[in-house]
């Protein structure tokens, strides 16, 4: 699975001209199908085209080469690619959940959907409790690995104290991942009920399961879309805790979030995962705007800008901010600020 690191890469890569092809697919599950594939990908690349470029042949023969011959091994599972050849840039890279088919061409790579998939997969943990025994596991990919060290499990533990404990001792050691609980109801109950405070404000959620014909894989399967509600549930309340801020260290809308990122004074971007907003960076100071003429030091003709939403979470991320990307739920685009600016943003 990719990393943060990777899509931090990806965010410092940044070109003059919209040269860089950013392709969302959906490989069909089946092998037959592959070839269905590479004629979607060939019209989204289409698609894309408009006065300010088009994808570039070497650009769209390797991203139709690659799903040709690594399709196989992607099977029913998204894949983006990233290609710009005169920049050095040929990625390609599986996510652990499907997002929305696309492709963008622009000045820098299009990471929304990456920061979704990391948001909704984190590094988590999962106990599995059957009658007097649980099990724990660590999730930081596509399949659940028992926890190293002293592990649940070894010893009947018929109220799940031990198990308690040894959760207890997890998290004050540092180890934040948010806890999935799964097993038949009863034993849940059993150990929600001997869990200390500070375990339980990591608690992500349950899943029920005879515990017998759980293999990591399944164990994986059912606690993946808990994790998926916690994060967009922490997505969804990020953005309400920003909009209960002083009205000064706050940006509302997608104007006054662009006068603060072009201010250096967001801390944390809060975007929705769909849409793209053209518009124009100045040519000498770098501002961003909707609009061509909007900036009073258009020293230089203003460059086209595919989205300036993406433009907003890449600069963010460069200067240290952090960046929450909402699935689904009413748009909203909002920032808490650094420091407050000379008139309210909204």
């Amino acid at each position: 699975m990719f990393t943060r690191a990777d899509v931090e890469k990806l965010a410092a890569m940044h070109v003059l001209q919209q040269a860089v092809l950013s392709l969302y697919l959906t490989v069909p599950p089946h092998p037959a199908e592959l070839d269905s594939l590479l004629v979607r990908a060939g019209e989204l690349m289409a698609a894309t085209g408009t006065d300010s470029g088009r994808v570039r042949d070497e650009d769209e023969h390797w991203a139709l080469q690659t799903l040709a011959t690594r399709g196989r091994g992607w099977l029913g599972r998204t894949v983006a690619i990233f290609a710009c050849t005169d920049a050095g840039l040929l990625e390609a890279l599986p996510l652990p959940c499907p997002v929305p088919e696309r492709a963008v061409l622009g000045t820098r790579p299009h990471i929304r959907p990456l920061l979704v998939a990391l948001q909704r997969y984190p590094a988590y943990r999962v106990v599995v409790v059957d009658e007097q025994h649980a099990w724990l596991y660590s999730v930081a990919g596509d399949e659940p690995a028992r926890a190293p060290g002293p592990v649940a499990g070894t010893e009947p533990d018929p109220g799940f104290r031990d198990t308690a404990a040894l959760l207890e001792q997890v998290v004050r050691r540092g180890e934040q991942e948010p806890l999935v609980i799964g097993g038949r109801g009863d034993d849940i109950r059993r150990l929600l009920a001997s869990l200390p405070p500070v375990v339980r404000d990591g608690l992500a959620g349950t899943f029920t399961a005879e515990t017998h014909a759980l293999t990591p894989a399944r164990i994986h399967d059912l606690a993946a879309p808990v994790i998926a509600c916690w994060t967009e549930r922490r997505a969804q309340c990020l953005a309400d805790q920003i909009l209960a801020l002083p009205g000064r260290l706050t940006a509302i809308g997608l104007h006054a979030c662009l006068s603060a990122v072009n201010a250096d004074a967001v801390e944390t971007l809060v975007v929705q995962e769909e849409g793209l907003v053209p518009g124009y960076e100045c040519g000498r100071c770098g501002a961003l705007s909707t609009c061509a003429d909007s900036c009073p030091d258009w020293g230089a003709a203003p460059l086209p800008v595919t989205d300036v939403i993406e433009e907003m979470v890449t600069r963010t991320l460069e200067d240290g901010g952090q960046v929450s990307v909402i699935h689904g739920g009413p748009p909203r685009i909002v920032a808490k600020l650094y420091f407050s600016l000379d008139c309210p943003l909204a």
